[in-house]
């Protein structure tokens, strides 16, 4: 297998359904329901119904992501970008035009361009070079006074405009021959047929209408769009015609603009939905653009309506720094928040009180940090992003003081997390409000973010392989959001990757038939029964439940972890270690539930704890840890002790209880002795926690008792 990474996204098609979209060299799979996606085909077969069809294959779908396209090797990061709105995914990336991907069926999948309409351009032409066209309509040939064109230009739209013309202006009382063109309002009409004109001033902008005498078919608003079919020299192009070019146009105009997007730059990196508009972020020759779409027409940029902008009209808004500017992403919140390598922007309407158009629109800068390309996430009303280089975590927040807004690092106080780099980051709401970073080691860093709670704590978490991509989607069935990791393991000296989610450890509901007993001790019993034996604490995990009264001796599916040693945990009881091989290991006893997996060594090591007294802060002082008070719920397993070397077994079953039973998960106060070490001249007391088996152990307080020498 090739060393080439794979990239997870969420795809979230409804409260109860959501995939997770695997991005690989030139292919696109999914996954549902914690399973691989299948292509469902009818059996072809003479064979009687009850013979069962073979394994449906993958379903896959052609992509035109190569490898280089995914990921950034100077960067760091995933060179694509997705957003969604209803069931279509809109995929960003610079080397490739917009793309959707669309659900029409759980197996009917479909990857589409996205067609942009009468937009975005480029400022128009300040110099001497004109344009002429051959036809108004069909099939044209634009040719140019001087050097223009370019080959990456076909695809690309051109618009023309003619200025101060010689057409007559629609008047009042003056006759008309059939077919003449009259001009009102920077609009341009055809007489249908002979007659002195009425008093009613033709303004509409499609079909036939009259005047009060004479019926006037509207043309054209002075504008023509052509889109570019064929490059022949820097001079002359093939074009075909979008809407119908002016006739003075075959004389030519130097009023001409050409369309931002074409194969000769950048295509966009990243968008969003901001104020009923679809926007995009561009790095184009003039610099970073975001452009927003025609109100509710969302691949419409036409900035004006017959020559005029108006308030539903497709905006362009250039984001301008004081050095050198390359757009990173762009994110919709109550504000549009724009990321660059040199700073951060927001874009908002400068009257809040009046519809956001080009007149009313402002783009403010909040800082000079500057961003990496990885999209920002949203926690309540905060916005986070990684700075330029990676290494922290910044949050947006709104200032009243200042009517703006501000950053502040979130990061400081973990940054030893981030020294090899933020990669990718992902939020899970529920249970526990956790952003998950992905780093460049491969290894997880987990930010605990509750703002209402003033909480902010930092935990590192390693796995048996190496991460590579991550994405968080909803499992209504398990009551919480569900984190997804693509893992790379060396298995037979060949890479080896999977697609995994991380368990929540223990069962956040509990089913109807264990709730509802009359004795809340009862209760009690059950809910720390249950607990236990449906934990899911074990590395690169396989869960096996038995379906029939088969006793099962023999259980596959284990080739990811060949030549490991893997814990079994059947039935809430931890049964001897194996060791995998062939991607198989040997049952002794029958049970009903089975985890497999690799041991998971979890510590919590607390800061330095220093007793202040009346000799000063404490500092410096030996002090020493004799007994530690612990208080536990649903907890198991554990030990405690100053360092590795020295650790205690907590222990949770009582003396006189029999040994041919599982204890169960323990709940309250749980007293330790601890004799902390004297010897070293200078000391701060401290501990550590560690737990290896496959149990939870939910530690909800501490407190340690110490003796300090004067």
């Amino acid at each position: 297998m090739s060393n080439a990474k794979s990239f997870l996204f969420p795809f979230k098609y409804s409260h109860r359904v959501a995939y997770v979209v695997e991005f690989s060299h030139l292919k696109i799979r999914l996954f549902a329901q914690r399973e691989l996606l299948r292509t469902h085909v009818i059996s072809t077969s003479d064979a009687d119904d009850s013979e069962p069809d073979e394994a449906f294959p993958p379903f896959e779908l052609a992509s035109p992501y190569t490898y280089s396209d995914l990921w950034d090797d100077d960067e760091l990061c995933c060179k694509i970008q997705t957003i969604q709105h209803s069931d279509i995914m809109y995929i960003f990336n610079a080397n490739h035009p917009i793309m959707l991907l669309k659900r029409y069926a759980n197996d009917d999948w479909r990857l589409e361009e996205l067609e942009l309409r009468n937009g975005p351009f480029l400022s128009m032409n300040t110099s001497e070079i004109m344009i002429q066209v051959t036809e108004k309509t069909g099939l044209t040939q634009l040719i140019a006074s001087d050097d223009v064109f370019t080959q990456t230009d076909v695809g690309r739209l051109v618009r023309l405009r003619v200025l101060d013309d010689d057409t007559k202006p629609w008047s009042a009382g003056v006759n008309v021959s059939a077919l003449e063109i009259r001009s009102s309002d920077n609009k341009y009409y055809m007489a249908v047929g002979t007659g002195q004109t009425g008093s009613i001033k033709p303004v509409h902008s499609e079909g036939t209408r009259s005047d009060g005498s004479v019926s006037w078919q509207y043309v054209h608003d002075g504008i023509g769009i052509v889109k570019i079919t064929e490059f022949t020299d820097a001079q002359h192009v093939s074009a075909q015609v979008i809407s119908r070019l002016p006739d003075a146009l075959e004389d030519g105009t130097v009023c001409w603009e050409l369309g931002m997007i074409h194969q000769g730059t950048s295509y966009p990196i990243s968008g969003a939905f901001f104020r009923n508009r679809f926007a995009f972020l561009i790095n184009s020759e003039t610099g970073p653009n975001v452009c927003l779409s025609c109100s509710g027409d969302y691949n419409n940029f036409a900035d004006m309506d017959c020559g005029e902008a108006t308030a539903e009209t497709a905006i362009t808004v250039p984001v301008l720094s004081t050095e050198f500017n390359e757009g990173k992403w762009i994110y919709a919140r109550d504000a549009l928040f724009v990321g660059t390598g040199a700073a951060e922007f927001y874009i908002d309407a400068i009257t809040s009180s009046q519809a956001m158009a080009s007149d009313n629109i402002r783009i403010s800068q909040i800082s000079t940090v500057g961003s990496k390309a990885i999209m920002p996430v949203s926690i309540g009303a905060h916005v986070l992003f990684v700075d330029r280089y990676g290494l922290s975590l910044r949050d947006l927040m709104y200032n009243y003081y200042n009517d703006g807004y501000d950053q502040t690092d979130i990061s400081i106080l973990g940054k030893h997390l981030f020294q090899s780099r933020i990669v990718a980051m992902a939020y899970q709401e529920v249970p526990d409000k956790v952003l998950w970073c992905l780093v460049g080691d491969g290894t997880l860093a987990a930010i605990t973010f509750s703002s209402e709670q003033e909480v902010a704590a930092f935990s590192r978490h390693d796995v048996s392989g190496i991460i590579e991509s991550l994405a968080v989607i909803p499992n209504l069935e398990d009551n919480r959001d569900e984190l997804w990791l693509e893992v790379q393991r060396v298995v037979n000296n060949s890479y080896f990757r999977t697609v995994e989610w991380m368990d929540n450890g223990m069962p956040l509901t509990m089913p109807v038939s264990q709730v509802g007993f009359d004795s809340l001790e009862i209760q009690k019993q059950q809910e720390a029964h249950f607990m236990r034996q449906n934990a899911v604490y074990l590395d690169a995990a396989v869960i096996f439940d038995k379906t029939d009264d088969t006793d099962i001796t023999e259980l596959g599916g284990l080739e990811h972890l060949e030549g490991k040693e893997v814990m079994l945990f059947g039935d809430g009881v931890v049964l001897p270690e194996q060791v995998v091989y062939n991607g198989k290991i040997s049952l002794q006893t029958s049970v009903a539930h089975l985890v497999v997996g690799l041991k998971i060594c979890s510590q919590f090591i607390p800061q330095n704890i220093y007793i202040p007294n009346e000799f000063g802060s404490g500092i410096g002082q030996k002090q020493r840890i004799n007994h530690v008070l612990l208080t536990l719920y649903l907890s198991g397993g554990g030990q405690i002790g100053e360092n590795e070397s020295s650790l205690t077994d907590i222990l949770y079953r009582p003396v006189d209880a029999p040994m041919n039973y599982a204890q169960e998960l323990f709940t309250g106060n749980k007293e330790i002795l601890f004799n902390g070490s004297t010897t070293q001249k200078e000391q701060a007391a401290n501990f550590l926690i560690q737990t290896t088996a496959p149990l939870p152990l939910n530690i909800l307080a501490l407190v340690p008792y110490l003796d300090v020498n004067e």
